[in-house]
């Protein structure tokens, strides 16, 4: 993670969440590395049954009220009562006008391009605060 750390939302789908939970265990496996700052993480796949770490994520934001977990599906149940959509639909929503704060994304290069567009494009962030993974 990039230093001096400040807030964050971690954007990931798929696989591209493995990098990413390297890195949240890292980060709340000592409280000093945490405290202070609010993190995100919007995870999302297509189906309920691909969401991988869910009971360690939910764990996770049991344990630490600065931590948020938000799993979005792309094609969910009717008895799905979480997010719905794509992850660049709901990340407007948890930075809303919070300039100071970092984005480390990971996915498909169609995902992570369309989150850098809307931070950088729409939200008006510096490039320099969005790491990213693509791949396809």
């Amino acid at each position: 993670m990039r230093e001096p750390r400040k807030d964050a939302v971690f954007i990931a789908t798929g696989t591209g969440i493995a990098p990413i939970r390297g890195m949240l265990h890292w980060l709340f496996e000592k409280p000093e590395r945490n405290r202070g700052h609010q993190y995100w993480l919007v995870f999302g796949t297509r189906y309920e049954s691909n969401i991988y770490y869910r009971d360690e994520f939910e764990q996770l934001a049991r344990e630490n009220p600065n931590f948020h977990y938000v799993p979005t599906l792309s094609r969910c149940g009717e008895t799905w009562t979480g997010c719905r959509g794509y992850v660049q639909d709901h990340v407007p929503e948890i930075v809303d006008k919070r300039i100071d704060m970092q984005a480390y994304i990971c996915g498909l290069h169609l995902m992570v391009d369309a989150n850098r567009k809307l931070l950088k494009e729409e939200l008006g962030w510096d490039r320099k605060q969005i790491v990213f993974e693509r791949y396809d």
